[in-house]
């Protein structure tokens, strides 16, 4: 983890003249950051402090900034906690540097959590109920990038670093989301990527949805179904049931469950468990990963033993 592109001081004062915030004060890397580089930006017009995250698009990222600024746009124009891209001068969003497009965004205020509690879920559930409604207004249907076809694809280019028996599990996981895919769940626009390091809370409230360049159209159950595992499991992967009814009942608050998704809730678990080993294992560099895709395997496999999630509080 951290940043991929190393910018001077220099650089970052020609690159703010495409926007009116005034002279830069200082900036600062944010090195947790594993798809893109991302920086803190200070700066001043006449007694006015504007505080800004530039986000530098590396590789395949660049062809979704067009789609991810405008969803960005779009949800905050109905409320949700959502980072606002800053216009430039000239209008033009995505000003290149180092020959690379750019996202600068109003830094929202907040943390994320060192410890999640079930009334943080309730929060996480509540917000994402309403993303999913707010998303139906969206214009643009956007392709989903890790589509079952992608998981296929992915599986057949990581098998030398996987067992016999892995390799079964992601292939039945697989299967099974292809058919899922072609059935009558509801689906829609999805975040895709809700990890507790994309969620910022201040006193115990949350105040903002970070990084959107994992959206695409996929069940909406996919959202769910990330949170589930990363918010309301523990790090030896035992369920923690009382965050996980919280979150169901945060998100029932907003968008109730249809039954056929209430049976299927445990199967998408899976399938996220599965699609985010896969995204991992595309991270190795020089032998080692930026995050550990064995992780998101363990999840998996105590996934496909436990008791299906009861739903029955909802």
């Amino acid at each position: 983890m951290g940043v991929f592109t190393s910018l001077t001081a220099e650089e970052i004062k020609t690159h703010l003249k495409h926007y009116d915030l005034g002279e830069l004060d200082y900036f600062e890397a944010i090195t947790e950051g594993i798809e893109n580089s991302n920086y803190l930006i200070a700066t001043h017009r006449h007694e006015h402090q504007f505080l800004s995250i530039l986000t530098i698009v590396e590789g395949a990222n660049a062809a979704k900034i067009s789609d991810v600024s405008a969803v960005m746009k779009h949800l905050a124009h109905y409320g949700l906690p959502i980072p606002n891209p800053r216009l430039s001068k000239d209008d033009r969003g995505h000003p290149d540097l180092q020959g690379k497009p750019t996202l600068l965004m109003v830094k929202l205020p907040g943390k994320h959590l060192e410890t999640v509690s079930p009334e943080h879920c309730r929060q996480l559930g509540a917000m994402l109920g309403r993303l999913h409604t707010i998303s139906t207004a969206y214009p643009v249907s956007i392709k989903n990038a890790f589509d079952s076809t992608w998981m296929d694809q992915a599986l057949g280019a990581v098998r030398q670093h996987l067992s016999k028996a892995e390799i079964a599990l992601l292939q039945t996981v697989i299967d099974r989301y292809q058919t899922l895919e072609s059935s009558t769940l509801p689906q829609g626009l999805i975040h895709g990527d809700l990890f507790t390091d994309n969620i910022l809370f201040k006193d115990n409230a949350l105040v903002g949805v970070l990084d959107f360049f994992h959206i695409g159209h996929d069940l909406w159950l996919m959202d769910l179904a990330i949170a589930l595992n990363d918010w309301c499991m523990n790090q030896q992967f035992q369920a923690m049931p009382a965050h996980a009814t919280a979150m169901l009942e945060g998100y029932h608050a907003q968008r109730p469950l249809e039954p056929e998704e209430q049976r299927a809730l445990n199967d998408v678990r899976q399938i996220a468990a599965a699609r985010f080993a896969l995204t991992r294992f595309e991270t190795e560099a020089g032998g080692q990963f930026r995050k550990d895709p064995y992780d998101q395997l363990k999840r998996l496999a105590v996934l496909q033993q436990a008791a299906p999630l009861t739903t029955d509080p909802l």
